[in-house]
């Protein structure tokens, strides 16, 4: 199976290429360029796969949250080439990518836990959403080694996790990933971390091994593509209600 992905959700600017098992990959930080930048990612990928676009099974892209509109360049990417193709396109959690990394953190460990009744190993994944918020999710680990979402994603004030950490748990290893942790670094203060990435961005990589783990029913017509912003409010315009005169 060839699954291609493309992400834009944050600064990062990252491709990937699953090939039956072997994965091509690439990723610049690069805020203001995911436009210039993510095609050719496409193209290279492909000819070092030695794959054209008609080979491709499925486009995944990263869903979002994350910059509002990179995450809507990454969706309108995936979603113009899978139409083209005629084949399917799945969303990926920007939240999941960076808590399956931390997959490979856990290593034995991560197993060892999902396979026993003791307390599951916990990522707790967040993003900086700017305006004194956090993009947050927290993931537990499958036998099959990738992530699954605890709870809901959900975007929040720092003040609310930093209270939710302040209880009391019985979770075997917690690891904390992404930008949010090193935005607001007392986060990183309020719990006794495995360990902690706090600069952590999106990687296809890793958004590789969820969608080629995705089973086929969560595939989409790319008609159905969709971003994920958690805040609604972002493209809210104010209008001027002041009378002409």
């Amino acid at each position: 199976m060839n699954i291609l992905f493309l992400d834009s959700a944050t600064e990062a600017c990252t491709a990937g290429l699953w090939q039956n098992g072997e994965i091509f990959s690439h990723f610049e930080i690069a805020p203001r360029a995911h436009t210039k930048l993510l095609l050719p990612m496409v193209e290279l990928l492909l000819l070092e796969a030695g794959l054209d676009f008609t080979q491709l099974d499925l486009i995944a892209f990263g869903r979002g949250p994350g910059s509002f509109t990179g995450v809507r360049i990454a969706t309108a990417c995936a979603q113009g080439m899978a139409m083209g193709l005629d084949i399917p396109v799945l969303g990926i959690s920007s939240l999941a990518i960076l808590a399956q990394a931390q997959v490979h953190e856990l290593g034995q460990a991560a197993l060892d836990f999902a396979h026993s009744n003791s307390a599951p190993a916990v990522i707790h994944a967040a993003l900086d959403a700017r305006m004194g918020e956090v993009y947050h999710a927290a993931f537990t680990v499958t036998t099959h080694s990738v992530v699954t979402l605890m709870g809901t994603e959900r975007v929040v004030p720092p003040a609310v996790l930093l209270a939710e950490f302040a209880l009391p748990t019985i979770h075997g290893h917690t690891i904390a990933t992404g930008t949010g942790f090193g935005r607001y670094p007392e986060l990183v203060r309020a719990k006794p971390w495995r360990s902690v990435l706090s600069d952590a961005l999106p990687d296809a990589r890793f958004a590789l091994e969820l969608a080629a783990a995705a089973p086929r029913s969560d595939w989409q017509n790319p008609a159905d593509a969709a971003p994920v912003y958690l805040r609604d409010n972002v493209a809210q315009v104010k209008v001027d209600r002041t009378p002409i005169t």
